[in-house]
């Protein structure tokens, strides 16, 4: 062989792509699709009232007024919960050339900045630490913490899973859809987690119904669910996945009744510098209101695997 190859020759340009390939997802969608209120204390609170259900109303001519039936309004809150994340980057690391980014404190900053949204809806749906999150007042030493949606669901349009059968979830989620709409709500979605979700598709096989397939497309899925109540559209929360053992759940949500109330907007800010390094502080200040704890639906204690 004659002439310089690639083996005895030295200082080729390397051949790395420009780019960053992350496939972590940023997954809020309860907190997303809830509007955004404006929250102005610590204790966020708000007002809930209902009708009478409705009776026999019948009076004889000159009949004299009878007793007034009101009832009072009922007063809720919730604590704003403060969440933050921190981004450093050494001088050096700001100023050398990369691969995929030009700085490197903008790329931490957009990457927490994805991990605050999907802590707030792990907060708001999911479960913390391997439990729903309840509510904590907080003092000098211990985090202010809002409850789950979990605990401002009704008491009556809740459902406890009995069973662990696909055909048994559907009688529940019926169940809860029922009280939902006896109450006067609804929900217009059904969210749950991606392991419980594809129960939905096996419904459409059960005894008695039919299913279409054409173009020799076999489709396992199922994201519009219509029942005598209504129509709920299914979506699938990631971080609703993370729940104890067989204590997964579907929730039946009307997001007229839904709000994430801001105390503090998220942004960040520099932290003061001791060194060779830049320091932003991430932050973010809110809670989560079900502003009608009777508008909605919960299917609780799923068990992690369903039989046909």
């Amino acid at each position: 062989m004659s002439g310089l190859d690639t083996y005895t020759q030295l200082r080729q340009k390397e051949d790395v792509q420009d780019e960053i390939y992350n496939i972590s997802p940023i997954d809020n969608p309860i907190a997303s699709m809830s509007r955004t209120l404006r929250a102005t204390g610590k204790i966020h609170e708000w007002t809930e009232d209902s009708l009478n259900a409705a009776a026999a109303n019948a009076l004889v001519e000159g009949a004299a007024a009878g007793s007034d039936t009101s009832n009072p309004v009922v007063e809720r809150q919730n604590y704003c919960q403060i969440m933050g994340k921190v981004a450093e980057v050494t001088g050096t690391m700001e100023e050398v050339d990369k691969y995929g980014r030009d700085s490197e404190m903008a790329y931490q900053l957009e990457l927490r900045y994805g991990e605050l949204a999907n802590d707030e809806e792990l907060a708001i749906a999911g479960a913390p630490g391997g439990t729903r999150q309840t509510a904590v007042p907080g003092d000098s030493v211990t985090a202010r913490k809002f409850a789950s949606i979990y605990s401002q669901i009704a008491a009556a349009n809740t459902v406890t899973s009995i069973t662990a059968t696909k055909a048994g979830l559907e009688a529940e989620i019926l169940a809860a859809h029922l009280a939902a709409y006896n109450a006067g709500a609804n929900p217009t979605y059904a969210f749950t987690d991606p392991v419980t979700a594809g129960a939905f598709a096996t419904f459409a096989t059960q005894t008695g119904r039919n299913r279409d397939i054409n173009n020799k497309t076999l489709i396992h899925v199922i994201d519009l669910y219509v029942s005598t109540y209504g129509e709920l559209d299914v979506v699938l929360d990631r971080q609703m996945g993370v729940q104890a053992a067989n204590d997964r759940a579907v929730l039946l949500l009307d997001f007229n009744f839904l709000a994430t109330p801001v105390l503090r907007a998220t942004r960040d800010w520099a932290i003061a510098k001791v060194g060779d390094s830049d320091k932003r502080q991430i932050l973010r200040e809110s809670t989560f209101a079900v502003l009608n704890q009777s508008a909605h639906g919960l299917v609780t204690s799923i068990a992690d695997a369903l039989t046909p």
